[in-house]
């Protein structure tokens, strides 16, 4: 046999079509029967199942040739076309030769003339492949099918669907079934056919859970650390504040006892409107399945309650926003570039693990009440926080804070509060009892048909005319803080 010379790796099918001629070549060489048409096409010798433990057979040869050979000392380089078509050869040539001899054993025996030659006791030879190709045609394809690594059914499977079947599910099968003679692998194939639509699947009907992924929202903070609520009945609120207290002096015998009288001022909050509209169109309130009035009202009463939370931290005061804690003046603020003590923070913001703890003294230094004192910042500060370390590598606060503190108070997360794209973000740290939040008539929701409105790029619609509804909410509140000392904010932390 003449071989073309390779030093390449080959892929699986092609490295099986070469065996299968080099199998059909050897066996036409010891048999004299070429009158079998079987015999040309290699449909008698070359059972695609049988071809494949060949291969196997080939390359656990091959491995041990050149394992003692390595062992001798001989460099080797990659396993060769060569090598394994000529292991296949030797095992196909001892086959053929077996079956030849048990042939001819058959016809002297039919024609009842003792083969005088054979010895009285022989050996039986060992080949691994004679069952398959000694057997009779109505045994083969009985025995018992090789187990196929889970990996190599994955790669049979993207190989017939993505580069013979062309992503065609009925060609995948065609192919699964000729070229690896894998019945379930087809049967697979064909079940995929409920998913092309001009195949059946127009005839799947698609069904929907009757409910909804919810959007994921931002956390509120300011109820959960202790902001209270106060009722506006008529809009307006004035509530009296001490803003000096009496005083107490040393005096002595015969002298006058000096006079002192406490100082008051007045908190006012006047009702401020938070509102949302969401229109819907009719036919979708008519079609789905769903309550579009429970969606669109739990969707509104969440971001209602988020406007709340935004104003508390980050309202700008005004006649139209309450005053938040992050903007009042009155609240003592905090530069972490500029702080000037570079055993809390670097010119960058950037924070040390003293810091939290001088945040904390200085709240506490102007006598405030400390039974709702807490933090609140965002995910991103969090982490910085939590994989804060000492010099031998233990974590700071990250056993404290997976317990939902940090130094002792409570600490909540809303990524309402930014980072920036200098990576620097702000906490605050305070009393969160003292944050009043006044309320008029609480949360109202209406929907209408009526009506008209312009949305977000400026084109107004009519729902009378395009047949929409729309759901309003609507709350009128204000927000203040009893005590400005009771809260501090720190601007610039240098988190990214």
């Amino acid at each position: 046999m003449e071989k073309e010379k390779k030093s390449v790796k080959l892929e699986g099918e092609e490295l099986t079509d070469m065996i299968k001629a080099c199998v059909k070549e050897a066996l036409a060489e010891q048999t004299e029967e070429k009158e079998d048409p079987a015999a040309d096409t290699g449909e008698a010798t070359a059972i695609p199942g049988e071809v494949a433990d060949l291969i196997s057979e080939a390359m656990e040869a091959v491995a041990e040739k050149r394992k003692a050979r390595k062992e001798a000392g001989e460099e080797l380089g990659e396993i060769t076309a060569d090598e394994i078509l000529e292991a296949a050869a030797e095992i196909a040539d001892a086959v053929a030769e077996e079956k030849e001899d048990q042939q001819a054993d058959e016809t002297e025996e039919k024609k009842g003339i003792p083969n005088m030659q054979k010895k009285s006791n022989p050996a039986p030879v060992q080949r691994k492949y004679s069952s398959i190709y000694m057997q009779r045609p109505a045994q083969i394809g009985r025995g018992q099918a090789k187990s196929v690594p889970p990996v190599i059914q994955l790669a049979r499977a993207v190989k017939c669907l993505d580069v013979f079947g062309r992503h065609d599910p009925d060609a995948a099968a065609y192919f699964a079934k000729r070229k690896y003679d894998d019945a379930e692998m087809e049967r697979e194939f064909k079940a995929l056919n409920a998913t092309n639509p001009a195949s059946g699947g127009y005839l799947v009907p698609e069904r929907y859970l009757d409910q909804i992924v919810e959007m994921l929202y931002a956390k509120t903070v300011i109820f959960e650390l202790g902001a209270q609520k106060v009722p506006m009945a008529n809009g307006n609120l004035n509530i009296p504040k001490m803003t000096g207290g009496a005083r107490a002096t040393w005096g002595g015998e015969a002298r006058k006892i000096p006079k002192s009288q406490p100082t008051f001022g007045n908190i006012k909050m006047s009702a401020k409107r938070l509102e949302a509209i969401v229109p819907m169109t009719r036919e979708l309130m008519m079609s789905t399945d769903y309550s579009a009035d429970l969606i669109y009202g739990n969707d509104l009463t969440r971001r209602m309650t988020l406007g709340l939370d935004y104003g508390g931290m980050f309202g700008r005061g005004g006649e139209f926003q309450p005053l938040g804690v992050f903007f009042d003046k009155e609240v003592e603020h905090i530069d972490a570039k500029t702080i000037g003590n570079t055993d809390l923070a670097d010119a960058n913001g950037k924070i040390t693990a003293d810091f939290p703890v001088f945040i904390r003294s200085k709240v506490l230094a102007k006598n405030v009440d400390d039974q709702y004192l807490g933090w609140a910042f965002n995910s991103v500060l969090e982490g910085y926080l939590m994989n804060m370390k000492t010099t031998t590598g233990a974590y700071i606060y990250r056993e404290e804070m997976t317990a939902g503190k940090l130094l002792g108070f409570p600490y909540k997360v809303s990524n309402q509060i930014p980072t920036d794209s200098n990576g620097l973000t702000e906490l605050c740290f305070g009393n969160w009892a003292d944050m009043l939040v006044g309320e008029q008539l609480g949360l109202e929701t209406y929907t209408t048909l009526d009506g008209s409105w312009t949305d977000d790029v400026g084109i107004q619609h009519n729902a009378f005319e395009e047949n929409l509804a729309a759901t309003r909410a609507l709350m009128y509140a204000d927000i203040a803080a009893r005590h400005k000392e009771s809260f501090l904010h720190v601007k610039n932390i240098k988190v990214i």
